[in-house]
């Protein structure tokens, strides 16, 4: 006899894009799969090929969000005079400066006396660019982003989506939310 395969992602994921939702190693899985506010939840009992001998149930959940179409990406980099780049910092995201609108402004790390900053901008085609900068974090370091240089150097970038996964503890709002609660 073939030992019982358990869910994982990965194999849940094969088995929910293998066009006919089953999952073949010798056993069977029992899914259930249903839908609840964009997120699809799924319950599989894997159960042995004599279908007598059966593992827990174990769930999954997979969470369905809009993907935005993607924007056209730029064949290489691009050279701010440094004056309009710095400006753009100033400004902050929704900003436009002579047909550069900044997108995004990120921390991306800290000394003790400056911090280091990524500025993603977007033209008018709709491509994106990056460039990272450093800024003094007290009055003494008069240190301003591209201080030193004639032009600011951005680089082609792309979004990419990340989801990440947290964990909040909240007080159920009924018995009906309880697990063995009734609803």
């Amino acid at each position: 006899m073939t030992a019982i395969t358990p869910p994982t992602p990965e194999n849940v994921a094969e088995m929910l894009t293998s066009g006919d939702n089953d999952y073949h190693d010798g056993n069977d899985w029992w899914p259930s799969i249903f839908a609840r506010d964009g997120v699809v939840e799924i319950e599989i009992t894997p159960v042995g090929a004599d279908y007598e001998t059966k593992l827990d149930p174990v769930r999954f959940e997979a969470h369905v969000f809009q993907v935005e179409p993607a924007p056209p990406v730029a064949t290489g980099p691009v050279e701010l005079d440094a004056e309009t780049a710095r400006e753009l910092t100033y400004d902050g995201p929704g900003s436009t400066i002579d047909g550069w609108t900044v997108v995004a402004q990120v921390e991306t790390g800290s000394s003790r006396w400056t911090s280091t900053h990524r500025l993603v901008i977007r033209n008018e085609a709709g491509e994106h660019f990056a460039a990272t900068y450093r800024r003094g974090l007290t009055e003494m370091q008069e240190t301003q982003p591209w201080e030193d240089e004639q032009v600011a150097t951005f680089t082609p970038v792309v979004a990419r989506a990340r989801v990440v996964r947290s964990v909040e503890w909240v007080k159920p709002s009924a018995a009906a939310d309880a697990p063995g609660g009734e609803g």
